[in-house]
């Protein structure tokens, strides 16, 4: 029994066709588009799809592009067409009004398509096959009544039509192969009917030219297609690329933004373990602080403290800058207040040594060695009731001056903190010191800075005979000095590390 009779012996009804599957978007109108399969294995739509979002991008611009281009061209085509009637008046007057007649019926066509083209489910190709094949057709038409000497004229005027279609129309080879077929069997329909001539006297009298030029601008044109579809492609592909890049970047700038929202308020952390500096005006002849982070927060740190009638400040230069930097300055603040305001330890000497090993042992790992983090620091002690100043430095230096002669204090070659091969107590200097005199403890970051015209450190050299000129100075313009010296050294280069200058008067 046939198998597709059911088991009453009625054969059941045969599925509704479904045409979803052979539909194609070509990017305007939402309508829906039966592709059709023509021969030589071109798939090519004849009406537009309902679903814009089922194709590429570059398919949709390849047809915004097609339809400016057909529209143009079929406007120019149905304007331009009946002025040619002048001409057939000039050399077949005896058919002016018949190809009149046709022209304007044709040009009318053609506006009519191009009106009504936005209520018409069609694609840029079908659309433009309309008038080019009218044109075309008309031509053939026309063609077949002529004598070998106007055969020959027209067939260029015939051919110049195919030449312009190559430069305007963008669509598959199909298309433009359906054209030249219908073309020559139109061509043969008419000279068959109305012509005098043999086809030898026809392919003689410009019907080899004709051909020859129909297939040139039809590959022509399929080049023409290639060409605009790949650089629209490829102008798709780099704005696709261009969004996903400024994506990628909203991405970075927002977690840039959080990390640095993040810092920021790390910045009310560091700032609220660190004493106030102002305490020194309250103990001193007064003092100027420039502090200038690398980065938000800074791993240099001012710290001072008043107690049992001495005053003592410090500065110190923590191992690296930034976050890291900040993490061990509020380690070494802590373990500051620790050894002088908890232990009462006065002796600078003793306070480095004793800031060493309690830096060691924070920083000491179980069952191995710890990083080799640390600090650098000069550290004062102001005895007020023995009238006495004494210094111990970890690496940085103290620098007085009195009457513009600028003294060096020098420092331990060594730091807080773990460092092979490196052992020994701190030395402490007593200091000669007198009401006016000029104390300054700096981190190196000033004198590291590279700048001026060489490109070269701002160096040691250059710092003392800044703090020499200066010292005279009020706190505040000897403040607004050193900031200026290294603005006008630094100018546009990046900064090397965090920069710190402590100045005290006595």
């Amino acid at each position: 029994m046939d198998d597709r009779v059911g088991p009453t012996g009625i054969q059941p009804p045969r599925p509704a066709l479904n045409l979803s599957s052979a539909f194609t978007y070509t990017g305007l109108m939402p309508t829906r588009a039966l592709a059709v399969r023509p021969p030589f294995g071109f798939t090519i739509g004849l009406f537009r799809t309902g679903d814009p979002g089922a194709v590429p991008a570059w398919r949709a611009e390849l047809d915004r592009t097609a339809w400016r281009h057909h529209v143009l061209g079929s406007w120019v085509a149905a304007l331009l067409n009946p002025l040619f009637a002048l001409n057939d008046h000039a050399v077949m007057p005896e058919r002016w009004t018949e190809f009149l007649v046709l022209r304007v019926l044709v040009s009318a066509a053609i506006v009519g398509l191009i009106v009504g083209r936005r209520r018409l489910p069609l694609t840029p190709a079908s659309f433009v096959f309309v008038p080019f094949l009218l044109i075309s057709l008309e031509n053939a038409y026309m063609w077949s009544f002529m004598g070998p000497d106007l055969f020959r004229l027209h067939a260029l005027a015939y051919a110049v039509l195919f030449v312009g279609a190559s430069m305007i129309i963008l669509w598959p080879l199909a298309w433009g192969l359906a054209v030249v077929g219908l073309t020559v069997a139109a061509n043969v329909l008419f000279l068959g009917a109305h012509s005098a001539l043999s086809p030898p006297e026809v392919m003689a009298h410009g019907g080899t030219l004709l051909a020859a030029v129909m297939v040139i601008s039809t590959v022509m044109a399929h080049n023409r297609h290639r060409l605009v579809q790949r650089e629209v492609r490829l102008r798709e592909d780099l704005r696709a690329r261009t969004a996903e890049a400024q994506e990628q970047r909203a991405v970075i700038e927002a977690a840039h933004r959080d990390l640095t929202d993040s810092i920021r308020y790390s910045l009310n952390i560091q700032q609220a373990v660190v004493p106030d500096i102002s305490l020194l005006d309250r103990h001193t002849g007064g003092h100027f602080l420039l502090h200038r982070p690398k980065d938000i927060v800074s791993g240099d740190l001012p710290w001072c403290a008043h107690l049992d009638g001495r005053t003592i400040w410090a500065v110190a230069d923590h191992t690296g800058h930034g976050v890291p930097g900040a993490l061990m300055s509020i380690l070494g603040s802590t373990l500051l207040h620790a050894v002088v305001v908890e232990q009462r330890v006065a002796r600078p000497a003793e306070v480095l040594d004793r800031l060493r090993d309690a830096m060691i042992r924070a920083l000491q790992r179980p069952g191995g060695q710890g990083p080799m983090d640390g600090m650098d620091i000069g550290l004062c002690v102001l005895d007020h009731r023995a009238g006495t100043l004494r210094f111990a430095g970890a690496l940085h230096p103290l620098y007085r001056v009195r009457g513009g002669v600028l003294t060096e204090f020098t420092a331990d070659r060594m730091p807080v903190g773990l460092l092979p091969d490196v052992s020994g107590s701190f030395t402490e200097q007593e200091v000669d010191v007198r009401p006016g005199d000029m104390l300054y403890l700096c981190s190196d970051g000033l004198q590291d800075q590279f700048g001026g015209p060489a490109d070269r450190k701002f160096g040691r050299k250059r710092l003392k005979e800044l703090l020499s000129d200066i010292a005279g100075l009020p706190m505040h313009e000897q403040e607004r000095r050193v900031q200026d010296a290294l603005a006008l050294w630094q100018q546009e280069r990046p900064s090397v590390d965090d920069v710190l200058v402590l100045g005290v008067r006595i």
